[in-house]
């Protein structure tokens, strides 16, 4: 029964079909208009056209077309066999009345012999629109190159939801070459016209009552596009035609399209809405228009401009803009909000006020409604959309025709805020020449919010994260994915931001660079990059398109398992439209590097294209940064120069520690009992001979004895290499020199020497000032090298040391215990036993 029934209908809409379609003569009403093959251009494709015919008859509502071609090469065979004529048979009838091939002057006739085809080509099917149109086709058959192929119909019928008016925009100018074009319009009212491109005034004739306009003229200079041109711009000549006065007559016309049945709306419309404000109650009816019903389109006939019945659309739950628009604003009066379908252009948009008032200066419908003082506009066509009335976004239509009693103008709409993008990277590296973990979090604000949201309610979780992955193994070839992706969406009804958390891990950080010495790890904003990489042009006369404004930054946070030293650096590239800038620093173990760039405007003219993509080529170079380290610096190797440093400061340590045993020898306290070490000089005593050991610990761990440690210091782009280099050479000879002195002073504490006091008041001197003189110098030779952590750790040392300096000092000086222990002299002390 289910086979049947399709058999049946299929049957019939065939017989439909047919009764659409006829092969006939031309009307009586035409003009004959010859052809030419002289002016042949070479090189310009596979075919030419000989001839573009085109001709409307207003009071017969009929159209027709009489085009001739020239067959130039197999390309052009291949290109032209098929010939098509479109039609919507709800309304229209096709009456084919020539087809033939004129081969060395030879006619020969296709029409008796060819076999109409007729298919239903939905081209909008992708936007889930279709208007049921027909396309006959007929395949000629032994089409050689050098044939002219001919042909003409006639299609009749106008759209009866015109009520009579008439509006239409042709062409005096193609991307290809055209011989001649004619062009003939016959109207029984007068008709607006508006040239565009330098198209020239039309051939007008008034004769009973009719008014004939008519252009006839070559079309050999063929125009063609520059690269990313806006959408919007259009460079050939043409000519629009309108029976519409001015725009109020065209609302006029829409208003009646847009009536429904209001007070039956409480019937059947949702209940209960979202609870709460008015306005979480209206942004609850909007979300309900845009995510519960589905888009879609079945545009034939009237359906093509008229909304169906907003109840009927909430019941069937599909529906065009239209019909969305229509049932949204239902929606709002039925809540006591003024409320208004909006007709704009979504590519044409900023050429709105160019067009002549029609019907056809627009192809979508949204809504626009007043709430508490302030206008509001929303797309009903897109789900999944974030934000309250305040921060929803908008897309940037331009312009648009409000369809409410008493509109008669054009109405300038609102620019959506820039959607913004922020992404936060952070790369932990495990080792010099390893692998590291990346962590990237990125929110996203606006409408591009919007989008990623709809990515990741309509995509499979795995799909994208493949996708993701495959995106950044264009720059690390050997990541991973260390954990899911997370999608977080916390804010869609509010500030609508929503964030993206990404793990992975890089096997292989460091690339080996052309100096098979170094290797090198990449810092690169691979998203700014794809968005700002535009197609070069030349010669260029066009508008070039940069894309929606938008506003970017990405910081990448390196975090490295040794300290790293660069010099700061940062750049700012200001051009019309756009600002960029970079900043790039180094704090110890940490590389900072930040890129913020804003799109300000959608286009900008010829005249700055050039130094635009000069420009952009120059932001380019600036995207990357590489973090370069000499491998072979690897290993130990024992460094000269720290090796006499360290005699040298042995010698002198030597000499003046000798000096100051033998002849530093103050008197004792008259009144010196001779008395052992004990009591509360065990704790001083235990410190010393714990000195040597840290000091030496300190001089190995800093690396000062490898050669690769001073190498280093050139090659690792350090502010001040030379001030560096001072700096190290004087740790190590203070540390030796300290080292002597510690070990001296041990020698002269267990002697009980009368020099322990005040030698021992330079020693908690030097360990308390040396330290902040040290920080003191590396920020002042390298900014931001030693972390706030490493400099809070340094101070808290130097408040231990200054307790003890606080405490020892005065008692070796003042306590009779102190004074009564250390009383031997160097005499005493060469003669008696430790």
């Amino acid at each position: 029964m289910h086979v049947l029934s399709w058999g049946l209908i299929f049957l019939s809409s065939t017989i439909a079909w047919g009764q659409t379609i006829s092969k006939t003569a031309s009307p009586a009403w035409t003009h004959t208009i010859a052809f030419s093959e002289k002016n042949i251009l070479e090189g310009e494709g596979g075919y030419q056209y000989l001839l573009i015919n085109e001709q409307t008859h207003i009071p017969q509502e009929t159209i027709y077309r009489h085009y001739a071609v020239k067959v130039l090469n197999a390309d052009g065979v291949q290109s032209m066999s098929d010939l098509s004529m479109t039609f919507d048979p709800s309304y229209q009838r096709l009456s084919v009345h020539r087809i033939r091939l004129i081969r060395n002057d030879q006619v020969i006739d296709k029409l008796s012999e060819s076999r109409l085809q007729t298919f239903q080509r939905e081209t909008s099917m992708e936007r889930a629109l279709y208007d049921g149109s027909l396309s006959a086709v007929v395949n000629l058959s032994d089409v050689r190159k050098g044939d002219v192929i001919e042909y003409a119909y006639s299609v009749k019928g106008f759209n009866p939801i015109h009520h009579n008016h008439f509006a239409t925009t042709f062409y005096l100018q193609h991307t290809v070459p055209v011989n001649r074009i004619y062009q003939r319009v016959i109207s029984k009212q007068a008709l607006r016209h508006r040239l565009f491109e330098g198209a020239s005034a039309p051939a007008i004739q008034q004769k009973n009552g009719i008014i004939d306009y008519t252009w006839d003229q070559p079309a050999l200079d063929n125009q063609l596009y520059d690269t990313n041109v806006p959408g919007w711009y259009d460079p050939h000549r043409r000519v629009s035609l309108s029976s519409f006065t001015d725009w109020k007559e065209v609302v006029d016309w829409a208003l009646p399209l847009y009536r429904y049945a209001e007070r039956e709306v409480n019937q059947w419309k949702p209940v209960p809405m979202e609870a709460g404000t008015p306005s979480l109650k209206l942004s609850s009816i909007i979300r309900t228009v845009q995510d519960d019903i589905r888009y879609l389109g079945f545009e034939a006939g009237i359906s093509a401009y008229q909304p169906h019945p907003p109840q009927q659309i909430f019941q069937q739950r599909y529906g065009d803009c239209k019909d969305k628009s229509l049932l949204l604003v239902a929606l709002l009066r039925s809540e006591g909000v003024e409320a208004y379908p909006l007709l704009v252009h979504t590519q044409f948009g900023n050429a709105l006020t160019k067009f002549l008032p029609s019907y056809h200066a627009f192809n979508h419908c949204v809504v626009n409604f007043r709430f508490q003082g302030r206008d509001y506009f929303v797309d009903p066509t897109i789900a999944n959309q974030g934000g309250n009335l305040e921060t929803m976004a908008f897309p940037n239509y331009a312009w648009g025709l409000l369809i409410k009693p008493g509109s008669a103008e054009l109405i300038e709409l609102p620019t959506q805020a820039v959607p913004t993008t922020a992404i936060k990277e952070l790369i932990t590296v495990d080792s010099i020449g390893g692998g590291a973990e990346m962590v990237v979090r990125t929110e996203y604000t606006g409408s591009k919010a919007d989008e990623i949201r709809s990515q990741f309610l309509n995509s499979a979780r795995s799909s994208i994260e493949r996708n993701y992955l495959d995106y950044y193994r264009n720059l690390y070839p050997t990541i991973t994915a260390s954990d899911s992706i997370r999608f977080y969406d916390y804010n869609r009804y509010s500030t609508n931001q929503v964030i993206v958390e990404e793990h992975y891990q890089i096997k292989e950080y460091w690339q080996p660079a052309t100096d098979s010495s170094y290797i090198y790890g990449e810092i690169y904003p691979l998203v700014l990059a794809s968005q700002i990489s535009y197609p070069s042009s030349a010669e260029r006369s066009m508008p070039y398109y940069l894309g929606e404004p938008f506003s970017f930054t990405q910081t990448t946070q390196v975090d490295l398992p040794a300290p790293w030293s660069i010099d700061t650096d940062q750049e700012q590239i200001t051009g019309p439209g756009y600002t960029y800038s970079n900043f790039i620093t180094s704090e110890r173990n940490t590389v900072l590097a930040t890129h913020n760039y804003s799109l300000n405007q959608a286009y900008v003219p010829a005249a700055v294209v050039e130094p635009l993509l000069s420009e952009h080529e120059r932001i380019e170079n600036e995207l990357s940064y590489y973090l370069t380290y000499n491998a072979s610096l690897d290993g130990f190797s024992l460094s000269l120069i720290s090796v006499v440093l360290t005699l040298m400061a042995t010698g002198l340590g030597i000499f003046f520690s000798l000096k100051l045993y033998q002849q530093y020898d103050p008197p004792p306290w008259q009144y010196a009992e001779d008395k052992s070490i004990g009591s509360w000089l065990i704790l001083p005593a235990i410190g010393l001979c714990l000195s040597p050991i840290v000091l030496l610990g300190d001089v190995f761990s800093q690396d000062y004895f490898n050669v690769h440690t001073w190498d280093n210091v050139f090659t690792s782009k350090v502010a001040h290499p030379v001030k560096f280099a001072l700096f190290l050479g004087f740790e190590l000879v203070y540390n030796v020199l300290f080292l002597i002195f510690t070990l001296l002073l041990i020698v002269l504490f267990f002697q009980r020497r009368t020099s322990v006091p005040r030698l021992i008041t330079v020693y908690y001197v030097l360990s308390l000032l040396v330290p902040l003189l040290d920080i003191w110098l590396l920020e002042e030779i390298m900014p931001g090298q030693l972390t706030s952590e490493e400099q809070q750790s340094t101070y808290r040392d130097t408040v231990r040391t200054l307790v003890g300096a606080a405490i020892w000092i005065p008692y070796f000086h003042i306590s009779e215990r102190a004074k009564s222990t250390f009383c031997k002299q160097y005499r005493q002390a060469a003669t008696s036993p430790v």
